[in-house]
Parts: structure tokens; C-alpha cells; sequence
């Protein structure tokens, strides 16, 4: 039996709780950086390998290794007797959900977790009573997870239109991650994507330091499902773009910890009284898409749709 966790904290309790098989944590950050489906596979895990390791600050070497064993590990999963996917109704785990679930989809005997509450807190028992849940992935699921893979991947993302306000009985939690995710786009209001709202809101609300800050980002339950540093990759980004919106400077202490202010422009920006892309031009992959200067997509709120910017 092949279990499949969603990074290393629930296979490690799960391992501890004498839950029969392996477990495999699958490190990943697909929520991040490019995700293009176009790509052939070989060329996919390069280029993942490549953004993992300049974002995070990792050797190449090193990650470009755990992908490829990662992979191979997934390859290998239609030979098990059971796979047992466990994840997490947060847009982190759906993202990676729906890609094994298209990976895994020729597996024997394929179940999932799929928990509405954090299973990171979970102790022994309460893991156990969690795999005694586990239910057979339908047909239906694998069948929209193969075509949710495909719009969060393409280079167009209107195609993330059709699943945002569409519930689907089968797939609990896929249309409101995938508008969850939409709404990371650039607002058509002020060039602020959900993210950077959320932050740029904290600040000025009064959450001047890191821990106040990510407490106050992505209230339990927690839907986007970032981690530490994810959320420090955004913070950095605010703060470094061309016409930044944040400063981050050392407050006093051992050792001494980041304390975060609005400039100007980022106080302008929330207010809608100046548009952050305007001001800093786009950048930035979502998905399979590609945000430059010559194409942008933007979130419409009151449509709730991504619009061709």
C-alpha cells in the first residue's frame, strides 16, 4: 500500500501512527511559478526544478533529484495493491490533487482523503479514524480533475471560467478553489491579486509583524493553504517590485525579526487611487499563464470571471 501525503507533516504522524504502508510526502509547489501543461513531461520537471530552486533558495542538483524520484515513485503506484491519496480542501492540496489524479488514473485500487479540516494536527487515532474514511475516487472526480489540470495549466486561462460558481457534487471544493485561484489574478479595481490584497490589508489593519501577519492572511480553516515560504516569496516580491508597496525592516530583538509598512503607493494602490500593474508592469505565472507587459488577465469581482486585460 502506497499512501501519498501533501508534504512531509502528515506522513510523518501518519508513519508514527503504524498506518501499514509507505508513505510518500510529495513535495511540490504547484500553486506557484509555472505549471504548463504544453509542456512534454521530461521538460515539465526541468522547468519545476529550476523555479523550486531559485525561489526557495535550493541546490538544482538536489531538487531536479527529488522530483525525478518523486515521479518515478508515482510511476510505479499503478503496481501497488492500493494508493491512498490524503489532502486537504485548501487551493495547495487541490491543485496537486487534480495532477495525481490524472498521474494515478490507471492505478487498481485508487482511494482518497479528501478532508475539509487540516490534518496536520491530527494525532494517531484521529488518523486512523480519517484512513477508515477513505472512499474509491470515481470516475466522475478523475474525469473533472483531468479537465480542471487542463485549464489551471493552459496558457489561456479564461478556461477557468467554466468551473468558477459551478459546484460539483462530485468534486467537493473544486469551484471554490478554482475561483479561489482565479481571484489571485490582478483586480480589475487596482492590479492587486487576492494575495497581495490580503497583505497589503494586514499591514495597514495593524499586522506589522510576520506572525501577526500570516495569522490574520488565511483564517482557519485555512482555503489558500500557503506555508512560510510561500507567503514570504509574496511579502519579498511587494517589496522589491519597481514602485514597491511594502518595506520590511529589522526591528529590534534577538535575533532581530522583519516588521512590514505600506509605502505610498501601496496605501494608493489599496485605495484604487493607482493600479499595481500600471505601476509595475506584470511579471508573473499563474498556472500554465504567462502575466507580461504586452498580456494580462485580470479578475473581475463583480462578474467573477478573469477578463483579457
Amino acid at each position: 500500500m502506497l499512501h501519498i501525503h501533501n508534504g512531509d507533516s502528515v506522513a510523518t504522524s501518519a508513519r508514527r501512527s503504524n498506518l501499514a504502508g509507505r508513505h510518500l510526502p510529495f513535495r511540490e509547489a504547484m500553486i506557484a511559478g509555472p505549471v504548463q501543461g504544453s509542456l512534454p513531461h521530461h521538460d515539465f520537471l526541468e522547468q519545476r526544478a529550476r523555479f523550486l530552486s531559485d525561489s526557495y533558495d535550493e541546490k538544482l542538483l538536489r531538487v531536479r533529484n527529488e522530483l525525478l524520484e518523486q515521479e518515478q515513485v508515482i510511476d510505479g503506484a499503478r503496481n501497488e495493491d492500493e494508493v491512498v491519496l490524503w489532502f486537504e480542501h485548501d487551493l495547495f492540496c487541490l491543485v496537486h490533487l487534480i495532477y495525481l489524479l490524472g498521474r494515478l488514473a490507471k492505478c487498481r485500487h485508487l482511494k482518497l482523503v479528501w478532508s475539509p479540516k487540516p490534518l496536520g494536527d491530527a494525532d494517531a487515532h484521529e488518523l486512523w479514524n480519517v484512513f477508515n474514511t477513505r472512499t474509491d475516487v470515481p470516475h466522475p472526480m478523475t474525469f473533472l480533475a483531468s479537465q480542471a489540470w487542463t485549464a489551471y495549466t493552459a496558457e489561456d486561462p479564461t478556461e477557468l471560467n467554466r468551473f468558477i460558481g459551478d459546484p460539483q457534487r462530485d468534486f467537493p471544493f473544486l469551484a471554490e478553489g478554482l475561483r479561489l485561484h482565479a481571484s489571485r489574478f490582478p483586480s480589475t479595481r487596482n492590479g492587486l491579486g487576492e494575495v497581495e490584497k490580503r497583505m497589503l490589508e494586514g499591514i495597514a489593519a495593524g499586522a506589522t509583524d510576520f506572525t501577526s501577519l500570516f495569522a490574520r492572511f488565511d483564517p482557519a480553516p485555512p482555503l489558500l493553504g500557503f506555508g512560510d515560504g510561500e507567503f514570504l516569496r509574496h511579502l519579498r516580491r511587494l517589496a522589491t517590485c519597481a514602485v514597491p508597496m511594502i518595506t520590511i525592516s529589522e526591528a529590534q530583538g534577538s535575533p532581530p525579526k522583519p516588521r512590514y509598512a505600506l509605502t505610498p503607493a501601496g496605501r494608493d494602490v489599496l485605495e484604487a487611487k493607482a493600479d499595481f500593474i500600471a505601476l509595475n508592469n506584470a511579471d508573473l505565472w499563474l498556472g500554465g499563464a504567462h502575466l507580461t507587459h504586452e498580456k494580462v488577465w485580470r479578475w473581475d469581482e463583480s462578474a467573477q470571471k478573469i477578463v483579457a486585460g
